[in-house]
This record gives structure tokens, sequence and C-alpha cells, in this order.
């Protein structure tokens, strides 16, 4: 894919997953400014404010690290910070629950930001479930996996199809980009990335060389 077309179509992701929290976030801001609203009405649109704020500000900071520059280097993750990005996302998502297990805090910018794009992958599939979200060393080479099970685990066709590099049938738009992106972010560092499909579960694993001493 072209550079162009592969950056126009992952803004329009990021485009995607921040209108999200702020379409509440504004109606939210006209229900408070109205003041033919209640009491109890005014109540509920800050409670539904104060959540689309704290959901967009997650998405935000996850995605500045997971798409933008910030992580386009190879020092030394800080795998607590990172666990509380991924806390704060998964804190606001009532539909899937986050298991985080890093067995080894030798990861680069690089590699976690290929851990947390696949993540962005799995969350879909998680819904109702679990979404797990592990690395590991196996010899010299380090191991990053995300699972999501539950009763709508499964990975569609035209994931399947983005992985392999292929164009699915509906494009490359409404999100399909994402697994092609993360395939080029696990290739440009030395990784594979495959996928995995069973009962009730779906993961994907990439693994490569560990460039951490």
């Amino acid at each position: 894919m072209e550079s162009s077309k592969l950056a126009s179509y992952v803004a329009s992701r990021i485009c995607h997953d921040i209108a999200s929290p702020l379409t509440p976030l504004i109606q939210s801001c006209e229900m408070l400014f109205d003041d033919s609203m209640g009491a109890a009405m005014k109540a509920e649109g800050e409670k539904t404010l104060r959540h689309a704020i704290a959901t967009l500000e997650a998405k935000l900071r996850f995605l500045r690290f997971a798409i933008g520059s910030q992580a386009i280097n190879d020092g030394q993750v800080n795998t607590n910070e990172m666990r509380e990005l991924f806390q704060k996302l998964f804190a606001l998502n009532s539909k899937v629950e986050l298991e985080w297990r890093m067995d080894t805090h030798r990861i680069s910018n690089r590699q976690m930001r290929v851990l947390m794009n696949m993540t962005l992958m799995m969350i879909d599939p998680a819904h109702k479930g679990v979404c797990r979200v592990t690395s590991r060393e196996e010899g010299d080479q380090l191991v990053l996996d995300v699972e999501a099970v539950g009763p709508l685990a499964t990975l569609k066709q035209e994931v399947q199809e983005a992985l392999a590099g292929r164009e699915p049938q509906g494009g490359w738009g409404g999100g399909a980009v994402q697994p092609y992106f993360t395939r080029l972010l696990a290739e440009e560092i030395g990784f594979t990335l495959d996928a995995r499909a069973a009962p009730g579960a779906a993961g994907l694993a990439s693994r490569g060389p560990i460039s951490i001493p």
C-alpha cells in the first residue's frame, strides 16, 4: 500500500476512536447548559460528561504511543507506565476485562508499540469476555501475545485477509487497516505476527529477537 494511502486510513481509524467519546461529550454539554433541564437531567449529563472526558483522555494517551511518534525508538519501555495506559483504557469499557501479565521487562518502545496495536485489534473479539495481554522470554526470543476469550471471540475474515497483506473485500476502511498496520510494525522490527483460533478464543502472537540487554 502506498504510504499516503496508509496514512489516510490510519488517520481515519484514529478519528473514529476519538469521535466515539466525543459525541456523548458534546451531548452532555448541551444538557448542562440547557436551562430547561431539571436537576436530575443535569446530574445525568454531568456523569456522562465525566465518563466521556475520561474515555477520550485514555484513548488519546494510548493512541499517542501505539500509533504516534512517541514509540519509534528502541529504548527500553517503562512497563509500569504501560500497564497504567492499558488499565485506564479497559477500565472505561465495561464489556471487556483486561488480564495483564508481563513476565519480562526487556521490552523496547517499538516492541510495546506492536503489543498495543495487537491489543487494539483484539478488543472487539473480546466483547463480553476477557482480553489477555502477555509477554515472555523464550531463549533469545521475546513473545508478545494477546488473546480474546469469550462468546464472540473470533477473528473476522477481513482481519485474517489484512493480516496476510491482502485487501479485504470491503476495502481498507472501517478499521480494516489496523491488522495491516500492525503487521507492518512487527515486520519492521523483525517480528512475526500470527493469528490463531479455537472455540471461544482467538489470539495473536508476535515473536522476535530481544533487543534490550
